[in-house]
């Protein structure tokens, strides 16, 4: 049995808003390479990570948002916004100790499900151009560019052609 098949997804609740936004702002700042968290390395990381947890909650206002849980531990979550056409995953993270293990392909799987039954035609996200690891996981999962800008790339992924299974 693999971690994968003890993969939960829960909805975000509100009074979960402030751990989702902490942990969104964790997990992008870890590195897949260090032992420890930049915020605990700098405490001064504190004026950075507050002024940025109040603006992904107007950010994430009006979004889904959702935990990946596996024994009661969140090990990653997500955000998606409606679109006209398209479900659009604004948010998508994985802690830095379980990456690799298929958090994200399962999240990938889970958003198709939920664009499949808003009746959307695609499913949309951004990443940046540098991030070679998700750029690699969104190829192999069938997304391709839909449109570039400075730093980023929009992909995009038909939803019918996908068959979603977590």
């Amino acid at each position: 049995m693999t971690v994968q098949q003890h993969f939960q997804i829960e909805p975000v609740r509100g009074r979960e808003h402030f751990l989702f936004n902490l942990l969104n702002f964790l997990y992008f700042r870890k590195s897949a390479y260090e032992d420890r968290l930049s915020i605990e390395i700098h405490p001064l990381s504190l004026f950075i990570a507050i002024p940025y947890i109040i603006f992904s909650e107007v950010y994430f206002f009006r979004q889904k948002r959702y935990f990946v849980i596996v024994r009661q531990q969140i090990i990653g979550l997500f955000a998606l916004k409606q679109k006209a056409e398209a479900l659009y995953i604004s948010s998508l993270a994985a802690s830095p100790l379980y990456r690799r293990v298929g958090v994200a392909t399962c999240i990938l799987n889970h958003a198709l499900t939920v664009a499949d039954q808003l009746q959307k035609k695609a499913l949309e996200l951004s990443v940046l151009k540098t991030n070679t690891p998700a750029l690699k996981l969104y190829k192999k999962f069938g997304f391709r560019k839909k449109g570039e800008k400075r730093r980023s790339f929009t992909l995009g992924i038909d939803v019918k052609k996908q068959a979603a299974t977590c």
